[in-house]
């Protein structure tokens, strides 16, 4: 059991120390959250292998192996006024086209009609209706909510302070819901991104498709979009990672409409062969071991 474990150690540290150097501190963060967690692992079945019988031990392997998931792995990667909390709305005003942290596609040409002060009132934040109006977010995260007019070619977007590490998948999350006029089959999407000389590159996106329930819901709905495991050889290996949120189509009919976004969250997983059959396999021997012994 011992030399599993001198083995497993090794060839941990083998794999952290292959990723990426550019985003090592990230890759830290999860390799020693991972050794910790099989270090603990590997004494637990050493333990269980000198206490219990085989019977016993089989009916806490097949337990054990039932609760390893890989979201027990992922990590909360930060994102810079993920719930638009800031700025802060002053008092008297029912919004503030502003949002700290986030920045708004520029302008479009003069000959599309929008001024660059419309253009910038298209998005900004606003703060929570009072309980019992009929616009109340319940379970909004804090107490203001962004809101994105549905006009294509505006956005709101950032480069977060993480990179695209090797060896990691990525999930991108959004609290939405659609208001005001907002017809049914507008759309919004959300999504990753990277930038190369300067070009926004698009990598992972959501639609989403307003509905009829929108004008009478008070809860936002849940959106994701995922990117697969990082190569060492994709262009966007080591660049920072972009996240945007920004409307699909016009809206269907005259009227004030928008887009309320809330609780932006970013995570990212390690490769899963690397966790999941490292855990299975330490089951495996575990169990072997303990066929041997009771011969």
């Amino acid at each position: 059991m011992r030399s599993f474990y001198c083995v497993f150690l090794l060839r941990c540290y083998f794999c952290a120390f292959n990723l990426s150097r550019k985003s090592l501190w990230i890759s830290a963060k999860f390799w020693f959250r991972t050794l910790v967690r099989f270090s603990l692992f590997c004494m637990f079945g050493k333990f269980v292998f000198l206490r219990c019988s085989s019977g016993v031990l089989s009916t806490l392997l097949l337990a054990f192996s039932g609760g390893i998931s890989l979201t027990s792995f992922a990590q909360s990667l930060p994102v810079t006024n993920g719930s638009f909390e800031g700025p802060t709305v002053p008092a008297g005003f029912p919004a503030y086209p502003l949002v700290t942290g986030w920045q708004k596609a520029p302008p479009l040409p003069p000959e599309f009609g929008i001024s660059a002060e419309d253009w910038n009132n298209l998005a900004g934040v606003f703060p929570n209706s009072p309980v019992g109006n009929p616009r109340h977010i319940s379970n909004l995260d804090g107490n203001q909510v962004a809101f994105v007019f549905p006009v294509p070619g505006m956005s709101l977007s950032q480069e977060t302070s993480s990179t695209f590490t090797p060896g990691i998948s990525y999930n991108l999350q959004v609290a939405i819901r659609g208001g005001g006029a907002l017809t049914a089959g507008t759309q919004f999407r959300v999504g990753l991104y990277y930038t190369l000389n300067g070009n926004r590159i698009s990598l992972a996106s959501t639609p989403v498709s307003a509905t009829s329930a929108f004008a009478t819901t008070q809860e936002l709905i849940q959106v994701s979009t995922g990117l697969a495991t990082v190569k060492s050889t994709d262009a966007w290996s080591g660049r920072a990672i972009g996240i945007e949120l920004a409307p699909l189509s016009q809206n269907g009919t005259a009227g004030i409409a928008y887009w309320e976004l809330d609780n932006v969250r970013l995570s990212a997983v390690p490769e899963p062969s690397t966790v999941a059959m490292a855990a299975v396999g330490a089951l495996a021997l575990v169990g072997l071991l303990c066929q041997r012994r009771s011969r």
